[in-house]
């Protein structure tokens, strides 16, 4: 009588490190394609485990990079597109620094970054078909029909805080910590009446038209807004625990074609100082937003930080204003999420089918001088 013989227990990644002489962490990295892992290792890694069986053909990983055509040199290509004009207004600075960083990572991986504006979501759908790109890195939210069309030629990477959208990998900065990080910073100098003041921009030349977004789909609703997220944040806390904080969210919607930037704060401010208690502090959306909001400030007469404090998303070392006063808040340097992508874009090019990857980084406080200490 025939016994089935024993099954063979499976194959874990200790046994591949163990045929090579190399740790299983160097065999897990190699194998998910992240890391500061050699090619000549990853391959060895990805030969090995086929060998022995480790997966199956479904499994089965795609080479790390793929080859040019016309030769074989391994070279990544990556398209960081816009669509209509690459100036992006207030937004082009954290483009340009995201971008920065990316290009000094693919020197280290023999890779090239092609910016490209395109004058039609079609024109850029035609030139992922006519040329090889291993990714689009998409610097700012599209419509979720747009996302899903480009997804169709070329993995996605998300490189803005929209990573909600039609399961694309992202990389950038968790705003819910980035906002708990800025409302600790002003508890700890005794504030506790904060206001929270944002802009949501419409017509604006560095946003799609409204057109193109959908009224049906919840992520277009978010996308239409650039800080759909960091708003997203905001409003958590300030309505968390409605008994224990009195955290007033203020957003003034601003038409470009109507509206500037100083009549937006104006309005914002004029809200936030008609509330009773009066917030001691305010935590602006962006560095364009605090410089007018300070200037509106001592016109008036308040002086600050002695009056009223300031917070700002993007605040680094350069952040001054016109009276050269350093602008304290959050530390969210583009060019570490521009590190990050290739890294991305390999884990993607290495495991087509994997689950969605979001990685989030966390701000940093730079401490300024637009923060009182208030007696507590």
């Amino acid at each position: 009588m025939e016994t089935t013989p024993p099954l063979k227990n499976r194959l874990t990644l200790k046994d591949i490190a163990d045929e090579l002489g190399v740790s299983t962490m160097t065999v897990s990295k190699s194998l998910r394609g992240i890391g500061r892992i050699s090619e000549e290792t990853r391959r060895l890694v990805r030969e090995k485990a086929e060998e022995i069986g480790y997966f199956s053909s479904r499994e089965r990983l795609f080479p790390l990079l793929a080859k040019m055509l016309g030769g074989g040199e391994h070279r990544m290509r990556l398209l960081c597109p816009t669509v209509g004009d690459l100036d992006r207004g207030d937004s082009r600075v954290y483009r340009n620094d995201m971008i920065v960083g990316l290009e000094c990572a693919l020197q280290h991986q023999n890779g090239d970054l092609l910016t490209r504006s395109f004058t039609a979501l079609d024109d850029l759908l035609a030139a992922l078909d006519k040329e090889l790109i291993h990714c689009v890195v998409l610097s700012e939210p599209y419509p979720s029909d747009w996302v899903e069309a480009i997804s169709k030629r070329s993995p996605v990477v998300y490189a803005c805080g929209h990573d909600f959208q039609l399961g694309v990998d992202a990389v950038y900065y968790n705003e819910s910590r980035a906002a708990a990080l800025a409302a600790d910073k002003l508890h700890e100098a005794g504030h506790r009446h904060i206001a929270w003041l944002g802009i949501l921009d419409r017509h604006a030349p560095f946003l799609e038209p409204d057109e193109a977004f959908s009224p049906d789909k919840t992520a277009d609703w978010l996308s239409h807004s650039t800080h759909g997220t960091r708003y997203a944040a905001w409003l958590y806390l300030a309505n968390q625990h409605p008994g224990l904080v009195n955290w007033p969210v203020k957003f003034v919607d601003r038409d470009w074609k109507t509206c500037s930037l100083t009549d937006a704060v104006r309005q914002g401010c004029r809200e936030i100082f008609n509330l009773q208690p009066r917030p001691t502090a305010i935590v602006c959306v962006g560095i364009s937003v605090a410089r007018e909001l300070i200037l509106q400030l001592e016109q008036s007469g308040l002086r600050v930080p002695k009056d009223v404090s300031i917070a700002v998303y993007g605040a680094e070392e350069q952040s001054s204003t016109e009276n050269v006063l350093q602008i304290s808040g959050l530390s969210m340097p583009m060019d570490k999420v521009g590190n990050l992508i290739p890294e991305v874009v390999q884990r993607r090019l290495a495991y087509p089918e994997g689950l969605p990857l979001s990685l989030q980084l966390d701000a940093s406080w730079f401490p300024g001088e637009t923060i009182h200490q208030l007696l507590t």
